[in-house]
């Protein structure tokens, strides 16, 4: 045998050419899929689920955190259908209606909801680097009182409180913004008038 005499690589059998075109087919998807992820803003919530869900690992933070609010929900019978949990594109929303919070009107807490708030801001405490949201929601009855001139005045203080309630119970201020939305975010069109009225009456704590 001639030891200058390189030796082409063997054809490939005509049963393995198609392993090459799925590779390429392969190679394109995957470049596909990173440049959709790379045009669009993702949030850390997002991130993390489809970390969680491609790597198999454990459960992404804010559904942990997700796990720990419905269990005491579950365990206390005056936040059960009064405190409910949802994931969306800005994270992980833990909502109060707002009968659990305030009489009609009224901004100010009463001492049921300040105990709630409280039992919610410990659990924030496990998550000390996340961005948190309160927002204040109302539904589309007017108001006019001398303190709140209108539903932008009333979700506004409401969101403000609840910030300071938790606040108080240890949340550090610099994790924390208000949102007043008013009657501009209406969450249920179903129902009568009144079941969605008091649906959209809320308050919103977004944990991102």
């Amino acid at each position: 045998m001639d030891p200058f005499l390189i030796e082409e690589p063997p054809e490939p059998q005509q049963d393995e050419l198609w392993l090459i075109s799925y590779a390429d087919l392969l190679t394109l998807l995957v470049g596909f899929f990173v440049l959709i992820i790379a045009s669009m803003p993702l949030k850390m919530a997002r991130f993390e689920r489809v970390a969680a869900a491609i790597s198999g690992s454990k459960e992404a933070p804010l559904q942990d955190l997700r796990e720990k609010v419905d269990s005491l929900v579950a365990r206390s019978p005056e936040l059960r259908d009064r405190v409910i949990t949802h994931d969306d594109a800005e994270g992980l929303g833990i909502e109060f209606k707002d009968a659990m919070l305030f009489d009609s009107g009224s901004a100010e807490i009463n001492g049921g909801g300040k105990t709630a708030v409280a039992q919610i801001a410990k659990l924030l405490h496990d998550l000390p680097g996340r961005a948190i949201t309160v927002e204040g929601h109302t539904d589309d009855v007017p108001i006019a009182t001398p303190q709140f001139r209108s539903n932008w005045e009333l979700s506004s203080q409401r969101a403000i409180n609840v910030l300071s309630a938790l606040e108080q119970s240890g949340v550090q201020r610099e994790r924390m913004s208000a949102r007043a939305y008013a009657d501009t975010r209406a969450q249920s069109k179903e129902g009568t008038v009144e079941s969605r009225r008091t649906a959209n009456r809320r308050v919103v704590i977004r944990v991102e």
